[in-house]
Order: structure tokens, then sequence, then C-alpha cells
């Protein structure tokens, strides 16, 4: 084993070696030898300084002091794109290391479940149990993560040249290879890697969504085949319903944590994280079309799927007549012309008349084609390529990840104090149980309150109202939970409760509960009060309503941050320990279902670490199935950055919650 790690830091750095040398000659070509001399002199010091000579301190110190802003800038550029390239032969050598060792890889989906039936578990119980476990990664904007795309795409080719190079023996392709990463170094150092204007969080979305996008196509897709393939080893399949990875974003919704996002802005990130989900599916389906070449002059299709192609000639006559043609006698690459036609529809703003309105529309096309090619001897084929762009549909919906909105507390009680001020009722003198009392009581009511006079209170019912328009437009997967920054009190879920309430997304009388309301706990002191917070609010007939009519499930999330500042790393996780068990409890006392949501941090200081050995670090009963979890801006790249890197991650925690 020694051995082996002892070859793959060789190789790795001879890798970074090699890719040092190469930006050395970029540096040459750009700026001048004068500008290599300098880096070189910088580096021997500082690594010197590093193993221990303290004599070379003051000769750097010096030699950095006496160089001019512009050189400066050079430096700092020389060196970041050299630990850049670092980064990535890193991550291309863990990636090589992985597909060497198999059984820690893909497969620990595999070991979990057969170690559980070693353990006395039926594979029936393991099956269901395994159909039932959803991760939920949660994407979070950093404003210290500013790598552009221009930047992130060059670096992404350059790991796919490393990864080439590493098993090439021809040298004029070894030889073009290093022409073309010569190339990329060159136009790296000519891109500006730093945007001149503050990143907005449609910006960020950007940035978020290439990665979310890059996993979708290829991480994703992979975890999906390997949990499918566990269960099969057991006589079961993956659900076609069931959802084992779902992913999330902050990003243009947390309002707490950026106070530029408004509710144009929340507009605006619903609208770009639409139109990316719907070109991945086109892409999708035009690969499948590719594909299911299967001719009718061979298998006969299903009177179901002939029923489809009958009412497409009368409402898609255009697209039939060109595919027709093109595909005379392929039934299956007819019927996916005019589905990848009505998701282009889809696209269109706004939507066109003969377009998808929701993903199941979609799905059900897709189980159609299955079905036929199920019933014609086509099980392999019914169970590949469409299998897996059906379960992405299911993952993705037409909105890619779900949004989920973050407010402070007191924004809420500013608002709902002059609401209540315009019906003669004195709120701001309310006491928390005074308030608490009074909005449950208006919670089951169906009178919404006056209209706001300010521009705040204004502001806050307008995204109350955009979440609504938005919801109407696209469907209640698009945003599901409503997180309350700064829980202390009952009052505090209430609040946004009412005030979703006075624009219809609850309606008591009638029914209705499009939104989740989740309170977050963040400072030791509201960790120690979360069950007294829970069972009172469970207690409430109104909101305990609610929560029914939200499928029994209650989603509390708890902050490893902030109470790791309020109280140290020790006494945070601790109290979040005890929380955790205290919500377990809650849960079985009242019947409800509740989803812990982690608000962990990328550092260790801010509750970050090893996402597997934090998931298997749970008490007893803290996870029912579900996992959700923030994934903070600045440690994406490192864990998602690359598709095998990405399915790494996500096969662990998968593993780990089952």
């Amino acid at each position: 084993m020694t051995d082996d790690l002892d070859q793959l830091d060789a190789a790795l750095r001879r890798d970074i070696r090699r890719l040092g040398t190469q930006l050395g000659d970029t540096l040459v070509r750009q700026v001048g030898p004068d500008l290599l001399e300098q880096v070189e002199q910088v580096r021997t010091l500082a690594r010197a300084l590093r193993e221990g000579d303290d004599s070379v301190g003051e000769e750097l110190t010096d030699r950095l002091g006496n160089t001019d802003v512009v050189r400066a800038i050079e430096l700092v550029r020389a060196f970041t794109t050299y630990f850049h390239l670092a980064n990535t032969a890193e991550q291309v050598h863990r990636i090589d290391d992985l597909a060497e060792n198999r059984t820690t890889r893909s497969k620990r989906i595999a070991e979990t479940v057969s170690r559980l039936v070693e353990l006395g578990f039926t594979p029936n119980d393991v099956a269901a149990a395994v159909n039932k476990v959803q991760l939920y990664p949660v994407f979070t904007a950093h404003p210290t993560e500013a790598s552009r795309r221009s930047i992130l795409d060059k670096l992404a080719e350059i790991a796919l040249l490393i990864e080439q190079r590493m098993t090439e023996n021809d040298e004029p392709v070894v030889t073009r290879i290093d022409r073309r990463i010569d190339e990329l170094l060159d136009m790296i150092w000519q891109t500006d890697e730093l945007r001149r204007e503050k990143p907005d969080p449609v910006d960020e979305a950007r940035s978020i969504l290439y990665f979310l996008g890059e996993m979708l196509e290829e991480g994703v897709p992979e975890l999906l085949d390997d949990i499918d393939a566990a269960l099969r080893s057991l006589g079961f399949q993956l659900d076609a319903a069931a959802q084992p990875v779902r992913f999330g974003s902050w990003v243009g919704g947390d309002r707490d944590g950026n106070p530029n996002v408004k509710p144009q802005t929340t507009c605006e990130v619903l609208d770009f994280q639409r139109a990316r989900a719907l070109r991945l599916l086109v892409g999708e389906i035009e690969e499948l079309s590719a594909e299911l070449s299967i001719a009718s002059a061979i298998r006969t299709i299903s009177p179901e799927l002939q029923a489809q192609l009958e009412a497409d000639d009368e409402n898609f006559p255009k697209v039939r007549a060109r595919f027709r043609a093109l595909s005379t006698g392929e039934p299956y690459r007819q019927r996916l012309a005019v589905m990848h036609q009505r998701l282009l529809e889809a696209a269109e703003t706004p939507p066109g008349p003969r377009a998808y309105s929701r993903p199941s529309e979609l799905t059900e096309d897709f189980d159609v084609l299955a079905r036929s090619l199920e019933a014609s001897g086509g099980s392999l084929i019914a169970n590949g390529r469409l299998a897996r762009v059906r379960r992405l549909v299911g993952l993705v919906g037409f909105h890619l990840a779900t949004l989920d909105i973050r407010q402070h507390a007191a924004k809420h009680h500013a608002t709902l104090s002059e609401l209540f001020e315009a019906v003669g009722t004195d709120y701001a003198g309310l006491d928390k149980p005074g308030r608490a009392a009074l909005l449950a009581d208006e919670l089951g009511s169906p009178r919404p309150l006056a209209a706001p006079q300010t521009g705040e209170a204004d502001e806050t019912r307008a995204l109350f109202q955009v979440l609504r328009d938005r919801m109407d437009e696209h469907g209640d997967d698009i945003i599901e939970s409503y997180i309350i920054s700064m829980t202390q009190g009952v009052d505090d879920i209430l609040a946004p409760a009412v005030l979703a309430r006075d624009v219809g997304l609850i309606d008591l009388s009638a029914g209705i509960a499009r939104l989740g309301f989740v309170p977050l706990f963040e400072t030791i002191g509201d960790l120690q009060a979360i069950g007294p917070v829970l069972r009172e609010l469970f207690a409430i007939p109104s909101y305990r309503a609610l929560v029914e009519l939200r499928g029994n499930v209650q989603e509390v999330m708890v902050g490893y941050s902030d109470s790791n500042k309020d109280g140290g790393i020790t006494s945070s996780q601790w109290e979040i320990h005890k929380a955790l068990r205290t919500i377990s409890d809650v849960a079985d006392e009242s019947g409800i279902e509740i989803t812990v949501f982690h608000g962990r941090g990328g550092t260790v200081g801010r509750g970050g670490g090893p996402t597997h050995a934090a998931i298997l670090s749970q008490p007893a009963g803290a996870i029912r199935g579900a996992m959700k979890t923030t994934e903070q801006g600045e440690v994406i790249a490192d864990k998602f950055g690359l598709p095998e890197i990405a399915n790494r991650n996500l096969d662990l925690a998968f593993s780990a919650v089952v």
C-alpha cells in the first residue's frame, strides 16, 4: 500500500512539475524571463522559510516589499495559476486512483447493500430502504468563490488532457497534448480571472449551475446506475418514482445572506434555472433519439404508442412530416421528435401552446415508450439510456434545482406589525406568546390582511406574491422550503406562514399548503430550546393542519456555523448532537416525520468536514431516510468540480445514509 501511494505521489509530482515548467514557458512568452526568474526566487525563498530556515525571512520580505504594483500582480497571478494547475492535477490523480480501486468507489453502494443483508435484513427491507433514501445537497453562494467560467472551462480541458497524457505512448500525440496545454495556459494568462464588477445573484447562479449541469450530465446518471445495479443484485430495481438524489440552491433565494436579493432577483434566477434544465433535457432527448433506431418492420409498437403517433399527425403536422421523411419506419424516433419539439416550446417566453406544462407530462411520455419496448422484446433497451433520461427528468424537473428562500425572522414581524396596525391591532406591542396566539388564529382564517404601506413591508409581501406567481406558472416543485433565520419561538415560524396565507399559498380551509416553513436554530441557546419550540408548534391546530397538508413532514434546520461562533467547536457539536436527539424524540411523540437540514459550513470551524463521516456520526434516529445539507460555495469546486469526483462524494454520502 505504501509503495502504491509512493508511486501515486511520484506520478502526481511529475505531472505538477511538468505543468509548472509549461507555466514557466508561458510567463516567458507573455511577460519575459525576468518574471520567471523572480517567481523562482520567491518560490525558493518561501520554501526554505517553510522548511525552517528563518535566515531567509528578511530577504523574502525585502524582495516582495521592493516589488512595484504591476509586478506584484503578475507574481500573484503566476502563483495562483500554478496552484490551479496543481489542484487540477491532483483531482485527475484522485480519479485515476479511484478507477484502480473500484471497490472503494462505485461499488460502495453494492457493498453497503450486501452488508445489510449479511446483518440479517431481508432483501425486501433493504430494497425498500434504498428506494426511500434521499440525498439532498443544497448549494450556497460564497463571496470569495469568484472563479469565472472562462477559467473553469480551460482548467476542465487541461484535466482531460492530463488524463489522456497519463496513458498515451505515441510521442506525436503527447506533443500535441502538450502543445494544447501551452495554448490553454497562454489563454488563461490573457484572461482576466476576476470580475471587475461585484457578481450579482444571477452571476452566482450561473457559477453554481455550471457545476450542477456537469454533475447531472455525467456524475449523477452513473450514481443512479450504481444504485439500480445494487438493487438488481437483490432481485429488485430502483423505483421509477424514486429520487435518490435531489439538488437545491440558495442562490437568488437567500435574503438573509445577501441583502441585494430582491423579488425580481428571485424571478431571474428561477427563469435562468428553468432555461438550463430544459437545455439539458433537450440534449438528452437528442442523444436518446440517436440510439432508438428500432424499426417497425422488425418490431411492432404498442397500441398506446400508435395512438400517440396518430395524435401527433394532427397536433404536430410539420414535425411529423419532417421526421417521417428522415426516420421512415422508426416510430420511437418520430415520437421523440415531437417530445423534443414540446420541450423547445416549453423553453420559449412565454411557453408555446403545445409545450409541456409539467415534468410529469414528459415522464408519462417516456413511460409509454418504455412499455412499448418491454412488450416487444426491448426490456434491456427500456432499462438503458431511456430509463436514465426518465430518472433525470424526475430529478431535475424543469427547474434543475429547488430554490430555497431564506429570510430573517425580524423582517416578517416588521411587515406584520404594519399589516395588523392597518386593522387596528398593536402587533408590535405584543410579547412572543401573544404574537404566537394571534398568528395561530390568523393562520386558520381565509381572510387576508390589509395591504402594506411602506417600501420594506411592501417588498416582503411582494416576495410572497412572486413565489405564488412563479409556482402557478411552473409548478410547486421549484420552491419547497421557506427558511426562517434566527428562529427563537413559535411566532417566528407562524409569521411567514400568515404572510403566505395572504397571497393564497396557504389556505387551510381549502386544503392548500404549497410552501413549507423551516425554522433555523442557530445559537447555542436556540439549539437548547429546540424541543419546547417544536412541541409548542405542533400543538397548534392550525399549524398541525398545515403540516398534514404537506404530507405530515416538517423540515427543521440546525446551524453549525453560528453555533460554532457562539459556543466554540466542542460546545457547538455537543449541543447539535443533543438537538438532533431531541428532534428524533419529538418526531416519535408527535407522529410527524421531521427532516433535518444540516447547515454545515465549508471549513471545520464552520461545521465542515468529510460528509461521509458526518453522516455516520449522527445519533440514532436522526436520519430517517433523507439527508439534506448545505454545500458551501468555497468547497463546491473541490467536491464537485469534475464529474468523477462528484460521483465519488455522492456515492459515499448516499451509502452512509443507507
